[in-house]
């Protein structure tokens, strides 16, 4: 199958984990042994994940009791960009396709150039438009997914 957006395994991943954190209550934490468990990503891998959405301000790291990762903002909020380019990095074309150059030579650039650009400004526009919380319900859908009881998930105590 010919593959439509080239994204990493482990963005793949990352689309995966921020979806099902969203079909969860909001401040509900999960151990990462859970998470690795509900999103089938072997936890070596998941650990960077979880770092890397950690750092871009997607998710939270809760230490001591309530340890785990949670939604760092509401689902609605984070787009499907967002954790596209927190994971694999800004959407771009890898240079020019004649040459060597990385970027297009100024006004040398070739027939194939506009309409590069024209496809990176739409996909940038959907992803962008697309949330977590629109992923989360399609897998919802695909998979009867819901709120989880009972697997290594806390609810984060409000904060006084």
């Amino acid at each position: 199958m010919a593959r439509l957006l080239p994204l990493s395994k482990g963005c793949q991943y990352a689309v995966r984990t921020t979806a099902l954190l969203s079909l969860e209550p909001p401040g509900t934490v999960f151990a990462r042994k859970a998470l690795s468990q509900k999103t089938m990503v072997p936890a070596p891998f998941l650990s960077k994940i979880l770092q890397t959405l950690t750092r871009a301000g997607i998710l939270r790291s809760h230490r001591g009791s309530q340890r785990g990762y949670s939604l760092a903002r509401p689902a609605r909020e984070i787009s499907l960009l967002d954790v596209v380019t927190a994971y694999d990095g800004p959407l771009g074309h890898d240079g020019c396709l004649l040459d060597d150059y990385k970027t297009c030579p100024g006004e040398k650039v070739c027939a194939i150039h506009g309409k590069r650009m024209n496809i990176q400004e739409l996909l940038t526009k959907n992803l962008s438009s697309v949330s977590v919380a629109d992923l989360a319900k399609t897998l919802h859908k695909r998979h009867g997914a819901g709120p989880s009881r009972n697997r290594g998930e806390t609810k984060e105590r409000s904060e006084i």
